[in-house]
């Protein structure tokens, strides 16, 4: 976690390998890019030294604003369920594979008991020390002194539990009788993290309780992120929202020295400077553009990379998710069915995986496609049908009617229509350019005050 502890997940991916292999011999070129790289850190600091001279108090207080944001980028609770959620295939394919090896063991009619119990032991350490690494990495970086209200109720609800999950695990007391009960306490860990990540109040928290130190700033001389205007931070607000997505993204408000406040989507885990690159070559397509009479514009919004792992986005207001009207209008056709049918209750409402599978695994099955969960096997024939029925049951207006129902009059309904036509066409062909991808309809966005996408 950036922001006085490095931890990142990748750092686990040998630990699961049991081979002795021997790492590669370091090459002419290894040493040569160890060296570029030097060079540049060097110069970076030189950059840094040489700012902190000039304005010592703008990079003093921007250094401590990155580094705290760089803190909340994975809190404690997050950290230890986020990596948890990551290995739990492994965790239980290896679980697995310890009850098989002990079953083996204990049919082999050649050991004695001793030699039985050292053979399942030693199996068992084996098997179980990349999860036990893990957790001991886990352990060590919420074992340090807490700074935060947060990591001190952390530590107060979890600690003594870690501590018993990671002993018990390398310390079984019968492996060799019941294996699944080594696993037990680490599951219950799991649930109880999971829970309280579930429930509301989790995806709202307070700035004072994660970051005292960004809670109480005040009249700041940084610059505003992504304005380039002379906007400086005056205070950052004390509400902090949690997206419930997989990376636990925060929405922060930072209140500007002009009275305004700006959104922010603080994001981690993340490389954000290709993201800042795209928005870069926007900027310069919509120069290029406005050199036309025509009513070209490709809306896009600030990123600024904190890091090679974290940054901020520009929250872009007013725009709705394309898949948000798809939902609404499932929503009123439940409550259609349920109003004309009260006795039956609230009609479940299938998310669109679910209804895809639900027209494409028949039809698998017809044509006695052996392995459904490999899409190679999928016929396109087969694709193309489902498509066609999915498109015949879904109304291909709702984007319209919205855009309608936005409309004072029909002549702002005519500039929204070709607003939204032209904001299509520009972003599709810059989208094809470049080789955009992952446009599912949560990733596209739509201002229905003005058509633009």
């Amino acid at each position: 976690v950036e922001g006085g502890l490095k931890f990142e997940f990748s750092e686990f991916k040998d630990c699961f390998s049991q081979t002795n292999e021997k790492p590669d011999e370091p090459t002419e070129e290894d040493d040569e890019n160890e060296e570029n790289r030097l060079i540049l850190r060097e110069c970076f600091k030189n950059m840094v030294d040489t700012l902190s001279r000039q304005s010592p108090e703008k990079i003093t207080q921007i250094q401590l604003l990155v580094r705290e944001l760089r803190r909340i980028t994975l809190l404690w609770d997050e950290l230890w369920l986020g990596t948890l959620l990551q290995h739990h295939s492994e965790i239980a394919k290896r679980q697995h594979q310890l009850e098989i090896e002990i079953e083996k063991v204990n049919e082999n009619q050649t050991l004695s008991n001793e030699q039985k119990l050292a053979l399942i032991t030693e199996k068992y350490r084996i098997i179980t020390k990349p999860i036990v690494f893990i957790l001991e990495q886990l352990q060590s970086v919420t074992n340090s002194e807490p700074e935060t209200p947060h990591e001190k109720l952390f530590r107060d609800q979890h600690h003594e539990t870690i501590k018993q999950v990671v002993e018990k695990l390398k310390n079984p007391e019968n492996p060799e009788k019941n294996p699944s009960e080594c696993w037990q306490p680490l599951k219950i860990l799991q649930n109880k993290l999971q829970q309280k990540a579930h429930k509301r109040t989790a995806y709202s928290l307070k700035m004072h309780d994660i970051s005292p130190i960004l809670a109480n700033l005040k009249d700041t001389v940084i610059a505003m992120p992504g304005c380039n205007s002379k906007i400086t931070i005056s205070h950052v607000s004390n509400h902090v929202s949690i997206l419930p997505t997989k990376t636990k993204p925060k929405k922060l408000i930072f209140y500007g020295s002009n009275g305004k406040t700006f959104t922010y989507l603080f994001k981690g885990l993340e490389d954000l400077h290709l993201d800042e690159r795209i928005m870069q070559f926007l900027t310069i397509t919509n120069s290029m553009m406005a050199q036309t009479d025509l009513n070209y514009r490709a809306r896009h919004y600030s990123v600024i990379p904190l890091g090679p792992r974290s940054g901020l986005i520009s929250w872009v207001d007013g725009t709705t998710p394309i898949f948000t009207l798809y939902k609404r209008w499932q929503q009123r056709e439940a409550a259609k069915v349920a109003n004309k049918n009260p006795t039956s209750g609230n009609p479940q409402i299938l998310r669109p995986s679910e209804l895809f599978y639900n027209k494409l695994n028949p039809l698998l099955q017809e044509i006695w496609v052996k392995n459904v969960d490999n899409r190679r096997e999928w016929p396109l024939p087969v694709l193309k049908q489902v498509l066609t029925e999915l498109m015949a049951e879904t109304p291909n207006d709702l984007l319209a009617k919205e855009l309608w129902c936005h409309s004072i009059n029909a002549g702002e309904w005519w500039q929204i229509v070709r607003n939204y036509s032209y904001s299509v066409a520009v972003m599709s062909v810059i989208g094809y350019i470049i080789g955009l991808g992952d446009r599912h309809l949560n990733n596209m966005l739509v201002d229905l005050s003005t058509g633009e996408v």
